[in-house]
């Protein structure tokens, strides 16, 4: 089961996706129900759809660099358990 929190920061990006809660949970059932690899685990996210002005300034907050991006992507785990998960999946 693949979950997503969609937080809508700039209404704009309504006239590319009328409903990007619904849009987004359908291709999230599509592929928990398609690919193998997502079957049976529970993942959780949150997408955030926001504008240049916000994105730059998180991006200098968490990464230090003062540039818009497209994506920015943090683990939910603390570092130390994604060390250990990181060495599992190493192995």
């Amino acid at each position: 089961m693949i979950k997503v929190n969609v937080v809508i920061k700039n209404n704009k990006w309504l006239t590319f996706i009328k409903n990007p809660i619904i849009y987004l949970k359908k291709k999230l059932d599509k592929i928990s129900k398609n690919d193998k690899q997502f079957r049976n685990k529970e993942i959780y996210f949150t997408i955030l759809l926001s504008n240049n002005k916000e994105i730059k300034h998180l991006n200098n907050k968490f990464r230090k660099k003062n540039k818009t991006t497209d994506v920015l992507s943090f683990p939910f785990q603390d570092k130390k358990e994604f060390k250990n998960i990181f060495k599992k999946e190493k192995k």
